[in-house]
């Protein structure tokens, strides 16, 4: 034990990357599995990771394997091989692994429950289940160190022992791995075209990895090939390019770095373009949900409560408006959401600007007409009226007779009486308006005479009711009066003119001579006939469809959207189903939150952030930001790869640069051709990333799962985006450029041409 702890320490500058690489593997696999856990996602989105790790793991036992050739060659002079000598050079990476898989353990565990905090919003217990799986994890781990070694075990001793080791190209075993890597990267791609998405299996989910690798690997023949033409391009010309170009053509280790980091930034490009179009989807659904930035339902409540308690704590209409939501399943005409549209201005806004249901803005004034019956509040009633002949031979005392009901009077009537001199001159008459300070409905007006008048006709110039001129809207008559009279009363320039004979006469809102103004989605419609809209208390009304929208508020992607007054005026009861509620603006004051919250039956109000939580846990949009994490993970074993390769490649190009000094080549012109080298794979990676990441979200981000789409809501619009993508390309050629510049630079008195004669 202690020679194997020296023989740690003295290799821990190779070992290192292997512990930090078990580490952070770990770490993200115990992370992602537990968030996973803790979130209804399938564990299978961690698959990625670990296959990136069994492509870096090996990398790491092929640099161990190199360092110790020559002890390997001292173990097979004295007889040791076979599995003795495979023991013998297991012991130190298991240790490693190990101990790499505790610290792994430890931060990955604090790394979900910090995450599920934030996201999942509850607290989350790992358990001992990721045991088995961290276990497997340094079994694999193992085996893939020791396979890495396996090429060292199987080298001529001659080679073992020499001082120098020499350039060799790609072995069969290599390219036989990678022409197998880009048939089950097709594969892939075949399978997630024709998989439920739903439920697309390990499979697809290691996809954009596979995608990844793939363009990794071509990546690096395609600079090989490129270098392999510029060697001749640049022979004659510039010394830095030539020795960059040659460098690359000649040794098959040069552009290999590389390949994880383009695969790790595929996959991050990838989930990044989830991440964000989920992330965006949530908002615009949740925003549509909660139809205002503050969001009060009223259990068990009438659509006229809701009316009469926004004009009573809001006359001006500056925050609060009255809503309701019946969420039928029988159709999607069924399925119908009314506001306030008349305060949608003050309370909405914007709200649904860059969301699917934007256009409902421009629409507003095309559903509330000008002559719209709408609920009344005040209190006070007054009624004008005039003679038609110039003078009387009686008394002509009307009487103004309106119906109306309310939240707390379901119908109620006011009765106005007036007595007209016998001159004709117009008269007024007011009374105070009992049960309306919360808004009432207009159902009927009739039109009376007192008992011995004289039958001459008059006519109602005025009828202020709660602050709204009733005569502005359109009325028609129910036909009352004597047989053979005409039904009136008759439509004047003024007002609505009593006819002579009969003693009294009705007029009703005219609901069947106008269609009611609605928007719809583009999923509605009405294949049995003219469009119909259901009334919050369920009776039906003739409906004009003003647009029709990919979205619209609370229905989201099913249903319809009415003017709430206009709807429910005249309308039976709120059905039981329906969901009353108010809707806030953003700086509604405290206290009249505080107010609305008061009201019989309120639940407490509801914000933006809120409803969005819970659109993310019920739709588990959540599992696109834990695919996001996962991918931060496969980069971070990019770096370390990348790193390691780098630094194992310092000792060849320090000697290298000490030998061209010996030719006669500066150090200056050397010092260019590395940043001639470290320029090409930089844009090899940028390059690659970009057509890696464009292909991954064409071919598999849809069919990952990354959400489940509620019914009724809008769908997930999967696409290439410019950002995320831009992002992962400058990450990968950023990691190249500076981790490779760093790792190829360095100081001329480390190159001196003495250095061959010490290390000889």
């Amino acid at each position: 034990m202690n020679r194997t702890l020296r023989g740690a320490r003295a290799r821990r500058g190779t070992l290192l990357p292997l512990f930090l690489l078990t580490t952070v593997v770990v770490a993200g696999v115990v992370a992602v599995m537990g968030l996973a856990k803790g979130s209804g996602t399938s564990s299978a989105v961690g698959v990625p990771l670990l296959a990136l790790g069994l492509v870096a793991v090996p990398t790491s036992g092929r640099q161990l394997a190199a360092i110790r050739r020559q002890e390997i060659a001292v173990a097979r002079l004295r007889g040791v091989t076979g599995g003795q000598l495979a023991v013998t050079l297991a012991v130190e990476p298991f240790l490693v692994l190990v101990l790499g898989s505790l610290v792994g353990l430890a931060a990955g565990a604090l790394v979900a429950a910090v995450a599920a905090g934030l996201w999942v919003g509850a607290e989350l217990s790992l358990g001992v289940t990721l045991l088995p799986t961290v276990a497997l994890i340094v079994v694999v781990g193992l085996a893939a160190v020791l396979v890495g070694m396996a090429g060292a075990l199987r080298e001529p001793l001659a080679e073992q022992v020499s001082v120098a080791e020499r350039p060799r190209p790609a072995s069969t075993a290599a390219l036989f791995f990678s022409v197998l890597l880009l048939v089950a990267t097709v594969v892939v791609a075949y399978r997630s075209s024709v998989v439920d998405a739903k439920d697309p299996g390990w499979v697809v989910l290691a996809g954009p990895a596979l995608v990844g690798l793939a363009l990794g690997q071509l990546t690096v023949w395609v600079v090989r090939l490129l270098a392999l033409a510029g060697v001749r391009w640049t022979g004659r010309s510039a010394l830095p390019a030539f020795l960059a170009t040659r460098r690359l053509a000649r040794t098959a280790e040069a552009a290999s770095p590389i390949r994880l980091v383009v695969a790790a930034t595929v996959v991050a490009g990838i989930s990044l373009t989830g991440a964000q179009q989920v992330g965006q989807w949530s908002e615009d659904t949740a925003r549509m949900r909660a139809g205002a930035p503050y969001r009060i339902s009223l259990a068990d409540a009438d659509v006229e409560e809701a009316l009469g308690l926004t004009r009573e704590l809001d006359p001006d209409g500056q925050w609060l408006m009255a809503a309701a939501l019946v969420p039928d399943e029988g159709s999607v005409s069924a399925r119908r959401a009314f506001l306030d549209l008349s305060r949608y201005d003050a309370v909405v806004g914007d709200f649904f600007a860059d969301t699917p249901a934007a256009g409902v803005a421009r629409r507003v004034v095309d559903l509330v007409p000008a002559d719209a019956q709408r609920a009344a509040t005040g209190d006070t009633v007054a009624a004008s009226v005039r003679g038609v002949s110039r003078r009387l031979d009686g008394d002509l005392r009307p009487r103004v007779e309106v119906d109306y009901s309310s939240s707390s009077v379901d119908d109620a009537s006011i009765t106005l009486a007036l007595d007209i001199s016998r001159s004709g001159d117009p008269v007024r008459s007011e009374r105070r308006l009992p049960g309306c300070a919360g808004g009432c409905v207009v159902s009927a007006i009739v039109l009376r005479r007192s008992p011995g008048d004289v039958r001459l006709p008059y006519v109602l110039t005025e009828l202020e009711f709660g602050g709204t001129d009733l005569l502005a809207r359109p009325w028609q008559s129910t036909g009352r009066g004597r047989a053979g009279a005409p039904a009136g009363p008759l439509e004047v320039d003024d007002g609505l003119m009593m006819l002579a004979r009969p003693s009294a006469q009705e007029v009703v809102p005219d609901q069947q001579g106008r269609r009611t103004p609605i928007l719809a989605t583009d999923s509605a419609s009405w294949p049995d006939g003219p469009p119909l809209l259901d009334s919050p208390g369920g009776d039906d009304r003739p409906a004009e469809v003003v647009e029709q929208l990919p979205a619209l508020p609370l229905v989201e992607a099913d249903g319809v959207l009415a003017d709430l007054p206009l709807a429910a005026a005249g309308a039976p009861p709120t059905v039981p189903a329906a969901e009353v509620m108010v809707l806030a603006a953003a700086d509604t004051p405290r206290d009249v939150l505080a107010a609305v919250g008061q009201a019989p039956g309120a639940e407490a109000a509801r914000t933006l952030t809120e409803v969005e939580h819970s659109t993310s846990l019920e739709s588990g949009a959540v599992r696109a930001r834990v695919y996001a994490l996962m991918a931060g993970f496969c980069v971070l074993v990019a770096l370390l790869v990348l790193a390691s390769a780098l630094a194992r490649q310092r000792a060849a190009h320090r000697t290298e640069i000490a030998a061209l000094r010996v030719l006669g080549v500066g150090f200056s012109e050397s010092r260019r051709s590395g940043r001639w080298e470290i320029g090409a794979l930089g844009l090899g990676a940028v390059v690659a990333t970009v057509v890696g990441g464009i292909a991954g979200v064409v071919l598999l981000l849809r069919n990952l799962a990354l959400v489940d789409v509620p019914a009724h809501s809008v769908p997930l619009d999967v696409g290439v985006a410019v950002v995320p993508i831009v992002v992962a390309a400058l990450a990968a050629g950023f990691l190249v450029v500076l981790v490779g510049g760093r790792g190829l630079s360095l100081p001329p008195d480390q190159t001196r041409p003495a250095l061959l004669r010490e290390e000889a």
